[in-house]
Order: C-alpha cells, then structure tokens, then sequence
C-alpha cells in the first residue's frame, strides 16, 4: 500500500466537511509533562517507564536517568569526557554510554557499563572505532552490547558487537554508513544496522539486516533508506528512503523477506524520528531550517494529525511504547538545548 501525503490535505478536508468534525489544529506547543534541561536527546526505556537522556557541556557529558511519567531523577552519571550515544538494558539495571577515552594520549572509541541503581562503573570496553561511537544499542537478553561509528573521511562504517559480560568482542560488522544507527531486533535474531551501497555510480543509503546466530547478512534495502525502529514483533522494519531532490519516504518493510507492507511519500526535506508502536503514527519534522514544528503523521492515511509550531528549532526524539508521551529537544542557545517530554495527541 502506497500513500502520498501530498494528496491527503484535500481528503482530509472533504472527510470534515462530510462528518463535521473539525481538521486537526496546529497547536503552539504541545502539552508539556516535564523538562530536562541542559539535556540534547532522551530515549524512553522498553517499558517505557524511564527515560534516559544526555548532554555534554565545556564541563563534560551528563547522563539522566528519569521516572517517564512524573520526571523525577532516579540516577545522574557525570563525566569529563563528552558522551556520544547512551543506552539502557531491557531490564533497565545496566546504562551504557560511549566516549572518546583520551587517557593513552589517543583517543579510544570506549563504550562504559554503569549499574543503573548505584551509577557504579562495572566496565570499561575500549573498541577498534575509528570515527566516534554514535549508534549504541543493547541485545534484549542484556549479553551483548552493539556500537557503530559512521563512516567518514575513509574511517570508520563499522558495527562492533561485544559480549557485556567480559567486554571481549563477538562480532565486528562492516557497514560504511555515514549515518550511524544499529538496533537489535526485540526478539533479539536479527540485528540492522545503517549501510551504504553504489548504486548508478553513485554512494547512497541503505539498511543491512544480519542474523544474530551466524552473523550473515539475511537482507539489504538498498535505495536511500536509513534505519528508524523495528516492530514489536520483529517481522517488520520501519525505515525512511532519504535521497538527494525526492521526497521523504517512509516504509514498513518485513523481515527477511523484504516486501512492503506500508509506504508513505512525505514532503521534500521532511525527517522521521519514530513510528509508535502500533505502527499507526510517525513522529515528523523538517531537516531544513527553520526547524521550527513537529507532526505527528498518520502512516495509514497520511494525514497530519497534529503539527507544533516553537519559536526555536526543536528536534524529534522517542516515542513511548503505548503512545502516550513523546520526547523532543528545543534549542536554547548555539549548541545547548533542553530536553522536553511532552503528551502525545490525545494523550
């Protein structure tokens, strides 16, 4: 099924005229729960009970841990060294965050295992990256831990799986994406990961999926898209198709087979951060300045059914697992922001 959301505004609007209910209205901000500020991206636990977020500062990089529904702060991790992605166990007992470990003299791409409950360090992974670590995603069983550094200036494009236990590595996948982004299946076979292929002469964006048990690659998407988020389930890969002068495309795609299950144009230069869990909506915003407004998209009609307009630029975030919250950042000053956790539309 293929759907263009050029087309939906006069659909939509024929839809209220005919039942008289009114068109979903562009609200000034959306309805706040609370702030974290000084904090640049959050991500929600996978019982979306917690939310966990970072910044990094002149000082170094800050981590919070924060009860979901009220804000309240369970556990805050500090360090000198600026951090470049975080991520929580399933379970929620273990923190992993990356930095660039500068203590040899040179810097060691390392990734860091914190006990959620105390902050205690429990290990220090230094890996073979080349380029910082900015995708990091934990395996859902918490045994392994998975890093990718994007690939730039002939370094870096690989994915580095690690055992959580002993710090040895399993795995080092190569995948020269210059976006890094790499996520475990929920039922842990399979593990995507943001790629790069040629295609007529030329680099674009693609996503590799692998098997976790032999680590083979089970199915490559090759047409400019990058990764956004499985499907609770694990049959089924959301992914936008980014490509230089065409629209936006955001595509259900099942696992391993390949076949579309849902496809949505969206406007020129538009992003997509996440797709909630029921697959029903997408969390969307412009990539182009000014950066200024967030809708949340239907991915079955197309139709915007909320849209945000800041007086600042704002950049999407999470979506929790039962819709009901949404994470966002708002620029308060050159490279500082706050992170807002905010309700979704009728929430």
């Amino acid at each position: 099924m293929t759907i263009r959301r050029r087309l939906m505004p006069l659909l939509v609007a024929a839809a209220v005229a005919l039942t008289g209910q009114a068109a979903p209205a562009v609200a000034a901000t959306p309805a706040e729960a609370w702030t974290a500020p000084g904090q640049s991206w959050a991500l929600f636990s996978d019982d979306g009970t917690l939310v966990l977020s970072a910044g990094n500062t002149s000082a170094g990089g800050r981590v919070e841990l924060r009860q979901a529904s009220t804000g309240a702060v369970v556990r805050t991790l500090t360090s000198p060294l600026k951090v470049n992605a975080v991520a929580l166990s399933a379970d929620n007992q273990t923190i992993a965050v990356t930095v660039n470990d500068t203590s040899s003299g040179l810097p060691v791409r390392t990734i860091r295992l914190y006990r959620a409950s105390t902050g205690a360090l429990l290990r220090s992974i230094p890996t073979s990256a080349g380029r910082e670590l900015d995708g990091l995603h934990f395996a859902p069983d918490g045994r392994t831990i998975a890093a990718m550094d994007a690939r730039s200036y002939e370094r870096g494009g690989q994915v580095h799986v690690h055992r959580v236990s002993d710090g040895v590595r399993v795995r080092l996948l190569s995948v020269p994406a210059t976006t890094a982004g790499v996520r475990f299946s929920p039922d842990g076979r399979y593990l995507a990961a943001n790629d790069r292929v040629v295609t007529g002469g030329r680099a674009v964006p693609a996503v590799r999926v692998f098997r976790t048990d032999t680590w083979a690659s089970t199915l490559t998407l090759a047409d400019g898209d990058l990764l956004i988020r499985w499907t609770p389930d694990s049959t089924g890969l959301w992914t936008k198709r980014i490509l230089p002068g065409v629209p936006t495309g955001l595509r259900l795609v099942s696992v391993p087979s390949g076949a579309v299950q849902r496809s949505l144009d969206l406007d020129l230069y538009d992003g997509v951060s996440d797709v909630t869990d029921d697959g029903a909506l997408a969390l969307t915003n412009r990539l182009v300045a000014p950066r200024r407004t967030l809708t949340f998209t239907s991915t079955l009609t197309g139709a915007d059914v909320a849209t945000y307009d800041f007086g600042q630029d704002v950049f999407p975030g999470d979506v929790s697992p039962d819709g009901s919250l949404f994470t966002y950042a708002r620029t308060t000053a050159p490279s500082a922001f706050d992170v807002h956790v905010a309700h979704s539309p009728g929430h």
